[in-house]
């Protein structure tokens, strides 16, 4: 729902709303909030609500505010319709509401801001796919045995997803398909366009309604990037479309500055141990339309730039501030795209050598100030922490956040 602080205001109290999330991804890309009586919502506006940040992964112990950004409003439907819950996406900003120089939405903001002081505006489309499983502490079992496309009876998720859709389109969000993926039990919703940031909050908002509807209903979400070792991987493709003037020169250039830096951008897109279970060795950075390559370009006029290495587990924020760096840096140096299937470099084969690279990477440090050090030492924490995990069964309940 897009609107003003005022009209927000007035929306609360015309609808019976009793209490307001105020919601925040942490630098890993999980979702957060802090509730507070519709009563509070105006003195959050004014003066922000003040977090425990040192229990805030990735931040490292700064004073920090939650400032609620009016058009980033959203119903939550599985909650009670009589004393209503909404959901308003917040801003990180220090103690005395100055904007936090590291939190992934400004980020975001500030990359965007540099590509239209190029001339250029973006939209981006996502694809996500995840798994769902029956409620179970001894196995991990999918909810069904179908493949992709499939109909009901087989595809035994089909009113998961219209309920999930439905919850969607209540929260002023916007999906434009799903499907039955190819692994048992997962699936696949996919949104329109949007501006970026408006993306970003709807990714962030799909997750928890999905994770919602099918608690609702007995069963368990999984957005992990490799649940089960025998089944296919989930995805998050990321589809980039740029307006402006030499629009498709631009696109080409965007499109290579990308390609440039995605082995740097690797442990933001794919943060986990369980994300390299899904890449493996085998995706080449290079585009194509065939399976294991990093991009595909397509559309009518070859304009949509479709990233297909990220996974859910990101902070959607963080990467897409970091892709929009690199294909601007594409554009303002005049890159020319590669030949289709040229290269031989493949992204890494495991988090710790990502996180390796990252930090010899002067360019990240550049596009993600201050803070990138501790947001590396705790991707790195987690993932020491699951280095002993075998089972699939074990990667699921440690990842069970995700």
């Amino acid at each position: 729902m897009t609107c003003s602080k005022s009209e927000l205001l007035e929306y609360v109290k015309e609808n019976d709303v009793k209490f307001v999330k105020l919601t925040f991804c942490d630098l890993l890309g999980r979702q957060r909030n802090i509730s507070v009586l519709s009563s509070q919502l105006e003195d959050a506006y004014e003066r922000g609500v003040s977090i425990d940040s040192s229990a805030v992964t990735g931040v490292g112990g700064v004073d920090l505010k939650l400032m609620p950004v009016s058009s980033l409003l959203s119903d939550l439907p599985w909650r009670p319709h009589s004393g209503k819950v909404v959901s308003v996406f917040c801003r990180l900003a220090n103690i005395d509401r100055t904007p936090y120089a590291c939190d992934p939405m400004a980020l975001l903001e500030r990359q965007v801001k540099k590509l239209k002081d190029l001339g250029f505006t973006a939209e981006v489309a996502t694809e996500c796919e995840f798994y769902v499983f029956k409620e179970t502490e001894q196995s991990l079992e999918p909810i069904d045995g179908a493949d992709y496309c499939a109909c009901s009876p087989f595809d035994k998720c089909e009113s998961l997803r219209r309920d999930v859709i439905l919850s969607l389109e209540d929260m002023g969000l916007k999906p434009i398909s799903s499907h039955h993926e190819r692994g048992c039990g997962q699936n696949e919703i996919d949104f329109e366009s949007a501006d970026p940031l408006s993306a970003a909050r709807n990714f962030v908002m799909f997750k928890a309604a999905v994770k919602n509807v099918c608690a609702m209903n007995g069963v368990h979400a999984s957005f992990q990037p490799k649940p089960m070792s025998d089944q296919p991987g989930s995805g998050l493709h990321l589809s980039i479309t740029l307006s402006g003037k030499d629009k498709e020169k631009a696109t080409r250039a965007f499109a290579e500055g990308v390609l440039r830096r995605c082995r740097e951008i690797s442990c933001f897109s794919n943060p986990t141990l369980n994300s390299y279970k899904r890449l493996g060795k085998s995706y080449r950075i290079s585009y194509d339309n065939m399976r294991g390559y990093a991009m595909r370009i397509f559309g009518d006029n070859n304009e949509i730039i479709q990233l297909r290495t990220p996974d859910s587990s990101c902070n959607i924020f963080a990467v897409l501030a970091l892709v929009f760096a690199a294909g601007r840096e594409g554009i303002e140096n005049k890159l020319e795209l590669r030949e289709q299937g040229a290269g031989e470099e493949y992204l890494f084969g495991n988090i710790q050598d990502a996180i390796a690279f990252a930090r010899k990477s002067e360019w990240l440090h550049e596009n993600f100030p201050e803070q990138l050090e501790n947001v590396l030492d705790s991707l790195s924490h987690r993932c020491s922490s699951a280095l002993g995990l075998k089972t699939d069964l074990e990667f699921f309940k440690f990842y069970s956040d995700i």
